[in-house]
């Protein structure tokens, strides 16, 4: 298996935060995020990618970092996703590696 293949089989595949993600963007969900260090922050996904989320609140802009997030909840307590028994759309997740919002 060389490069290009495993590059084709990442582009296939799509992981259930990407799907929460997007799904929280596109809908501006407000969202309370709570890191690692027990810092709990609330705003609006504005765009993310492999790395990092920067969501904007009425007084910043910020840039996280995933590896610092403990959990990620809808304020409103919405469900975000379809329970485990229903067929994801294939084509809800677009194939772009950065999924920003244009503002």
């Amino acid at each position: 298996m060389n490069y290009e293949d495993v590059e084709q089989i990442r582009d296939i595949q799509f992981r259930v935060h990407d799907v929460f993600l997007n799904k929280c963007r596109k809908e501006h969900t407000s969202l309370e995020i709570v890191t690692s260090s027990g810092e709990i922050i609330e705003g609006i996904i504005d765009c993310y990618d492999k790395d990092t989320i920067i969501v904007h609140n009425e007084m910043a802009q910020m840039m996280i970092f995933k590896h610092s997030i403990s959990y990620i909840s809808p304020r409103s307590g919405k469900q975000m996703i379809k329970p485990e028994n229903s067929k994801w759309d294939d084509n809800y997740v677009k194939k772009e590696r950065y999924l920003c919002a244009a503002r």
